[in-house]
Parts: C-alpha cells; sequence; structure tokens
C-alpha cells in the first residue's frame, strides 16, 4: 500500500470534520469544474443515496487516492456553473441529459458516458457469484478503485458493503429472522424506510413532500460516506493484520493456538487448525476467544468447558485453578484473566476437555 493505515486514518480523520452538508452548500473543500451529478427525486433508497456518496467522493479525489468532500446544492445556479459540483435530484428530462453522472434513473447502463442505471430491461449485469448490480454497484464499479486507491480494498467494500445495499434494491434479501416471531434484522434499508413513511404520514402535498424528502436525501449523504470510508479503513486494517496473522501463525508450534502481542482486527477462520485467539485486552490483562468457523458467523469452533460460563471471578478461579481468572462469557466463548499465564492456563485447559471428549470441535455450517 502507498500509505501506512495510521497515514490513512489521519488523513480521513481530518477530512470528516469538513464534510460538507449538501442541503445548504456550506461546507469547506476544494472548488472544482462545474459538475453535475443527478438522480431521482421523490422518495428514495440506500442505493441511490451510497450512489451519490460515492460519485461525490470521486470527484473530489485527490493525489492519496482518498476523496475530498466538495460543495453540493440540491437545485441548479447557473450563475455558479464551472465553480462548483453539485447535486440535483429530479424527473425532469431536460436536467437529466445535462447529467455529467446519471444515477438510478433513466433506465440506461453506460459506464462510458457515466449513466448508471439498473432499470432497464435485462437489468444492467451481475457479479461473477450472481449478484445484480443496483445504481450503487455500478457507480462503485467505475469510481470505487480511483476513490479508496487499492484494488484489494475496493474489493472489500463491495463485498461488505456494496453488494448488500445492491441486493436489497434488487429485491434479493439478504438475511432471515432467527426469531419465531417474525423478529426482523434492523438493516439500512428499513431506516431509509422508516424516514420515507414517516414524509408519506405528514399528510403534505406533492411540493412539500418532495422538499421534505430531498433534505432528508441531502442529511443522509455526509452519513453514507463516512460509511464507506469506515469500511474502507476496516479493509485495510484487515490486510495489514492478515499479514502479521499468518507471521505469527507460521510461528506457532502448537497450531491450535494463537498468540498476538496486541489485538489485531482478525480472520481466522481460514486456518482451520486454530481454535483459539489470545490477545491483551482494552480493558486490561488478557483474552482468549474461540475462532469462528466461518468468517462473518457467530457458531465457535469450540467452546470452553461448560462449568465456567457466567461464573463469578472467586468461582472461576477455584474451578480452574488459575489464580488471576476473572471472566467467561455466558456463551462461553470469550475467557480473560490478569496476565498472559493466566489466560494460556485457561486455553490449556480447555483444550483438555477437547482432548478428554468433553468437549467437541465443529468445523462447518451443516
Amino acid at each position: 500500500m502507498k500509505k501506512t493505515l495510521n497515514n490513512i486514518k489521519k488523513t480521513i480523520i481530518h477530512k470528516t470534520k469538513n464534510i460538507v452538508n449538501l442541503e445548504t452548500g456550506k461546507a469547506g473543500g476544494k472548488e472544482a469544474g462545474h459538475v453535475l451529478l443527478v438522480t431521482h427525486g421523490s422518495n428514495f433508497h440506500p442505493d441511490d443515496v451510497f450512489a451519490t456518496a460515492t460519485a461525490l467522493l470521486y470527484y473530489g479525489v485527490d493525489k492519496t487516492g482518498l476523496g475530498q468532500f466538495l460543495h453540493g446544492y440540491n437545485e441548479i445556479k447557473e450563475r455558479h456553473s464551472g465553480e462548483f459540483v453539485r447535486v440535483v435530484r429530479t424527473l425532469d428530462k431536460k436536467v437529466m441529459d445535462k447529467a455529467t453522472v446519471l444515477m438510478d434513473i433513466g433506465r440506461e447502463y453506460d459506464e462510458k458516458r457515466d449513466r448508471f442505471d439498473h432499470h432497464q430491461e435485462g437489468g444492467a449485469g451481475k457479479r461473477e457469484e450472481g449478484t445484480p448490480y443496483a445504481s450503487f454497484g455500478l457507480v462503485w464499479k467505475k469510481f470505487g478503485k480511483k476513490i479508496i486507491g487499492n484494488a484489494e480494498v475496493s474489493e472489500y467494500v463491495d463485498k461488505m458493503l456494496v453488494k448488500q445495499i445492491d441486493a436489497m434494491d434488487n429485491g434479493i434479501g439478504i438475511a432471515k429472522s432467527l426469531f419465531p416471531d417474525g423478529t426482523q434484522p434492523l438493516l439500512f434499508e428499513e431506516l431509509i424506510n422508516l424516514d420515507c413513511d414517516l414524509v408519506y404520514s405528514l399528510g403534505l402535498t406533492p411540493q412539500e413532500m418532495s422538499k421534505v424528502f430531498d433534505k432528508t436525501f441531502f442529511k443522509l449523504i455526509p452519513i453514507a460516506q463516512k460509511m464507506i470510508i469506515l469500511t474502507a479503513l476496516k479493509g485495510f486494517a484487515l490486510i495489514e493484520a492478515d499479514k502479521k496473522l499468518e507471521h505469527l501463525y507460521n510461528k506457532m508450534t502448537d497450531k491450535r493456538i494463537i498468540i498476538m502481542d496486541k489485538k489485531l482486527p482478525f480472520r481466522l477462520a481460514g486456518y482451520k487448525e486454530v481454535l483459539f485467539s489470545v490477545y491483551p485486552s482494552t480493558r486490561g490483562g488478557w483474552n482468549a476467544q474461540v475462532v469462528q468457523i466461518a468468517e462473518g458467523f457467530y457458531d465457535s469452533r469450540t467452546h470452553f468447558p461448560s462449568t465456567w460460563g457466567g461464573k463469578t471471578p472467586e468461582e472461576l478461579q477455584k474451578i480452574t485453578g488459575v489464580s488471576d481468572a476473572e471472566f467467561c462469557h455466558i456463551g462461553r466463548w470469550l475467557v480473560s484473566a490478569g496476565s498472559k499465564e493466566g489466560v494460556l492456563k485457561m486455553v490449556q485447559l480447555a483444550l483438555k476437555e477437547i482432548e478428554e471428549g468433553r468437549e467437541t470441535i465443529k468445523m462447518t455450517l451443516s
């Protein structure tokens, strides 16, 4: 990577202090040549919010490959022509025809002409694994790598953020309820729907409703930009951590345990032998955690002993014989002790439970 993670963090933290208020146009950031970003008016979804946020990031890209946040407006002001990047929400075809970038409207996908709609017959293509593109994905596919400056991180953002929003916009559910009463996961899509439902309930005229939709849309843009940047930062951190974890794994004599001198944003599901990770706790002392069976799932490969979960420090110390044992989660996936030596003793006791058949190992979702 061209920059270290710390340098990227400093850059992003500095720039997010100057995120534009697109509703009023009052903000810091460099002025740019006239660029007109257009998406549809009225109600909206995460798809067009995030597509617009991405286009704004792209037109502020500097030499570091990270977006600067520029001025924007929710209406055309011809007297400012040639000075600002603007965002317009409209259904007016004359305005759409003038767009530098047209998103989620127009029934056309043409990357060369910066037309990014997916509502036309036949859609706008699919990813290799089959997830269809919506306007966010189409805009990200063209501009994401240029904004982030790293192809691997751009792909990570697509997987963890863009693809999920695209799927929902194309009517594909990405989560299901585990509760028999039908309680659903709280998704960004639903939060935006709540905003739109509230506007519908106010009894406004169509003109008044349009203004409220605009106001809400533009207030969401900085939030979307932050989510994109934070997801990218996590991607950078994971890539660096993966390299360090591989080095640590290769050094371990007992491949069932990986010991970190500082906590890393680890992805260990790919290491089939590893059952436990050990690392310093941010609260002091040390933690040990069970590895998940696969990335993105809570199911653990094994558990700490059944007699440990939820016990007080005094009870845990008596059961384990570890003098500084402090905690075992009720779900038996996390333990802590006052020292590295103490938590390693707890891990060894857990391994003995496995070796003697009192705890099992689960490696797959089935």
